[in-house]
């Protein structure tokens, strides 16, 4: 008994289907996460940057307890992800929005700050950084998995400088003289 002409057609649209199906899937995945990885992928960032950072470098007076800058490079398709994260530092993280700043790239490498790679945030405690890197873990920077949360909160309090490139984000990677 020979295969008929219908079952053909039909097998035939089943190889295209899942054929479709793997490729689109395999671009999804490589469109999806273009732009996830190692917050410094280079892993130099901590021998080239400086030991300290005043807030009065960026512009910004000091004041007590902790104040944040917002760091970001137009065109970082990762600034909608962080910029949800954001949302929920005046209620989540009780960081009135007088103690947050926001800052281009250019003028944070213009204070000696060069950073990898953005969206970033720069955690100052009495005028001086405690912590610089991604907001979050993961592919969507979720609220959910802050790696800042706790150091806002003063659940945790860092001993030094914390330059966390380590972290894999959404992250825009910083080309070099940018």
């Amino acid at each position: 008994m020979g295969v008929s002409s219908a079952q053909r057609r039909v097998m035939l649209l089943l190889v295209v289907f899942v054929v479709w199906v793997v490729l689109a899937s395999a671009g999804l995945f490589y469109f999806g996460n273009q732009n996830y990885g190692q917050f410094d992928d280079s892993g130099s960032w901590q021998v080239s940057a400086p030991k300290a950072l005043a807030i009065e470098t960026l512009g910004i007076a000091p004041e007590a307890g902790k104040q944040v800058v917002h760091v970001g490079q137009p065109e970082c398709v990762c600034n909608r992800l962080a910029s949800q994260h954001i949302a929920s530092f005046t209620e989540a993280y009780q960081l009135p929005a007088n103690k947050q700043f926001y800052r281009q790239l250019q003028q944070v490498s213009g204070a000696g700050l060069m950073l990898p790679a953005t969206p970033a945030v720069l955690i100052f405690d009495n005028g001086q950084l405690i912590y610089a890197g991604p907001y979050a873990t993961g592919p969507m920077c979720s609220v959910s998995t802050s790696l800042i949360a706790p150091i806002l909160k003063g659940d945790v309090n860092l001993a030094g400088l914390w330059l966390n490139g380590e972290a894999k984000a959404c992250r825009c990677v910083v080309k070099l003289g940018a």
